[in-house]
């Protein structure tokens, strides 16, 4: 189904207009251009969608009290938005014929019947930019005083997903990640080689690059091959029913594995955090490989990032090159018709995607090095 969304007067964006979402969207930008406001207001009403779908579904199945109230207010305030919006703020956000929006301060749409052919199982990812700070917060028992909605978002699908992860090679840094079970909990290695010598190192003391890419690459892995979609959207309907002594009156409209659109949706903040620019690359190699090459049938995913990393930029173009010779750089590529990047700029939005050419244009992202340059030259040729 077609995915888009429309976001005016909102924060630092002024507007922004992204007609087809695709599999794979980037964001690049100055810091505090609206980035991450993008990944998250598009997080936020994927998973407003997906509560609509829960409901839809239960009204179809015989539930026709609604389940649960949308509350707008608390959602900004768990995002950290109270003070982005303003009497012109707008958003409007579109999946298949469900419309839902926002305007003159009111959340709309929500009442929307979802057809039984349009019903979607999602699940929404967000990997928070202050990840790095989850090993400290297990290694010293502090989850309850994590400050932060995504934060503790990240924290839990972490959680969840190291009772199934729990070893995981992270080749580029060359070293593993082993979650060991002890009597006082889960307990986090980094193991590896040094000078030919074999160590175990905790998590909380390795590398910060290591300690950022652990929770992301746990995660990736997690959903894009372990990760029962099926069994979880089944979880919410019963304990619903169940909950609300409406088992008598269910029936379930189909079976929940036979609904035809079912993604699990991923949203990264800076997945470049303390890496060298090679390491990126091979990060951006693993999540390409794990969303998009190792194809699930169950479901399908998505992928939306926020960056300052030029690099990450660039090695798109390269698989976008692999997969036209029908390559692979370790063991990714990509279609360059799944991808879009996108450069913001004073609230708008800049398409790098050029007309004609399967190239993103990362001129824009090369000014400040050539600027560099420029101003070396100048000066070593005053000092001649």
């Amino acid at each position: 189904m077609k995915e888009s969304i429309i976001i005016r007067n909102f924060g630092p964006i002024v507007e922004i207009e992204i007609e087809n979402i695709r599999p794979l969207t980037i964001f690049i930008g100055e810091s505090g251009s609206g980035k991450s406001t993008v990944i998250k207001v598009l997080a936020l009403f994927r998973w407003i969608y997906k509560m609509m779908s829960i409901r839809s579904y239960l009204k179809h199945s015989g539930i026709s009290k609604s389940p649960f109230r949308f509350n707008f207010p608390a959602y900004l305030k768990n995002n950290g938005f109270e003070g982005y919006m303003n009497k012109n703020t707008e958003i409007e956000y579109i999946y298949g014929t469900c419309k839902i929006g926002y305007s003159n301060g009111k959340l709309n749409g929500t009442d929307f019947l979802i057809d039984k052919s349009e019903l979607s199982l999602e699940k929404i990812c967000f990997i928070s930019d202050k990840r790095n700070l989850i090993p400290d917060i297990l290694a010293n028992n502090t989850e309850k005083r994590t400050a932060g909605f995504f934060l503790k978002e990240t924290l839990g699908d972490y959680l969840i997903a190291t009772k199934i992860v729990n070893k995981i090679n992270i080749d580029y840094l060359k070293v593993k990640v082993v979650v060991k079970k002890t009597n006082n909990g889960e307990k986090y290695y980094i193991e590896g080689t040094d000078n030919e010598k074999p160590f175990s190192i905790k998590l909380e003391d390795a590398s910060s690059g290591t300690q950022t890419v652990t929770p992301l690459s746990i995660i990736t892995e997690y959903f894009s091959k372990h990760y029962d979609i099926v069994k979880s959207f089944n979880q919410a309907i019963f304990s619903y029913v169940s909950n609300n002594d409406k088992l008598s009156d269910f029936k379930a409209v189909s079976n929940i594995g036979d609904l035809k659109h079912k993604r699990v949706n991923i949203h990264i903040e800076e997945p470049e955090l303390s890496l060298y620019p090679e390491s990126q690359r091979s990060l951006i190699n693993f999540m390409i490989n794990r969303c998009f090459a190792n194809i699930r049938t169950d479901y399908s995913m998505t992928l939306m990032m926020a960056t300052h990393s030029p690099y990450i930029i660039n090695h798109i173009n390269l698989l976008v090159l692999a997969h036209q010779k029908k390559e692979l750089i370790e063991e990714a590529s990509i279609d360059f018709n799944d991808v879009d990047v996108f450069e913001i700029t004073e609230g708008y939005l800049n398409n790098l995607k050029q007309k004609g050419q399967f190239v993103f244009d990362t001129r824009p992202l090369s000014n400040p090095i050539s600027d560099i340059y420029q101003k070396y030259n100048e000066l070593k040729s005053e000092q001649a």
